[in-house]
């Protein structure tokens, strides 16, 4: 199932991107990973937040931040460096827009100086910065028609994108295998978000098929204060930038400049992907098949 996701999610593009709340700092709890006492493998998190799920929106946009624990300990420090020159608290995209909470009372010229400042906190230093846009339309018309068999358990739009963006980071921490050791990758997403059982419910699907494959990559998923969380209100801010140019190209048919640029050494990487409708279709066969399958072998054999 890795290779459907692996070159076929789509048009993906490639350029410079110019703390939880739970008991235990969570990236301290990952610094590192010893092998006999000798190989020392980082430990990658990986936060997600969505944009575009109101009513009457055309796309659903994932957006996400990957770093190790010693980036995320860097970016913290740039990050409440940034909160105390602005004096803000709390990110939140839509109280951004309406100029509310810590925001209230904000020139136009205040919220576009702290918009550029966040962007350049995340610009160096950190894995990969993801954006990924699923279509509503086509979500519809190529995933969720028709009947499938009962057993086969179809993603919301926040599941979907959710799946395609654990795939994208699980990829991207392979890549930095050590001495043929792949480093484990943790995932946080925002604590009492509606649609969190669905992403538990596919996190522990992909879990499973990772791990039958011999590469046990996927280690947690854990929930987080946003209010709390830096690293989310950041990948809130990626979602939400991602959305309006989304938008912007679907109000006025000026298509994006999408090129692939080579990131230069020590910016982090911006990934951009879009879900095209043939994926859309294979995954919902695979879905199918995997449905099917359950079905002829209800003790889990292959």
């Amino acid at each position: 199932m890795q290779g459907l996701f692996a070159s076929e999610a789509l048009s993906v593009q490639t350029e410079p991107f110019g703390s939880p709340a739970d008991a235990e700092d969570f990236c301290d709890r990952s610094a590192v990973y010893v092998v006999a006492g000798r190989t020392v493998m980082f430990v990658y998190t990986a936060y997600l937040d969505e944009s575009g799920t109101h009513d009457g929106s055309p796309i659903t946009v994932m957006g996400g931040v990957l770093a190790r624990a010693e980036q995320w300990r860097d970016f913290e420090k740039k990050f409440a460096a940034v909160q105390s020159k602005y004096g803000f608290r709390v990110w939140h995209t839509k109280k951004f827009k309406r100029k509310a909470g810590d925001f209230q009372g904000w020139t136009d010229e205040m919220c576009h100086e702290l918009y550029w400042s966040l962007r350049d906190v995340t610009s160096y230093g950190l894995t990969d910065v993801l954006a990924l846009t699923l279509n509503n339309a086509s979500f519809e018309a190529d995933y969720k028609f028709g009947e499938v068999p009962r057993k086969a358990r179809l993603d919301t739009k926040y599941g979907l994108c959710f799946r395609f963006c654990l795939a994208h980071f699980a990829r991207e921490v392979v890549k930095r295998k050590r001495r043929n050791r792949v480093p484990p990758l943790h995932i946080v997403l925002e604590g009492g978000h509606a649609n969190f059982g669905d992403a538990e419910r596919i996190f522990l699907e992909e879990q499973k098929l990772w791990v039958h494959a011999g590469v046990p990559i996927l280690r947690t998923l854990t929930k987080a204060d946003k209010d709390e969380c830096g690293q989310l209100m950041m990948a809130d801010f990626a979602a939400h930038s991602e959305y309006v140019m989304e938008k912007h190209e679907i109000d006025t048919g000026v298509v994006r400049n999408r090129s692939n640029v080579k990131v230069p050494k020590g910016m982090t990487r911006s990934s951009h992907l879009q879900i095209t409708p043939e994926v859309l279709r294979k995954l919902r066969a695979e879905m199918v098949r995997r449905a099917l399958h359950s079905k002829a072998n209800p003790t889990g054999s292959t």
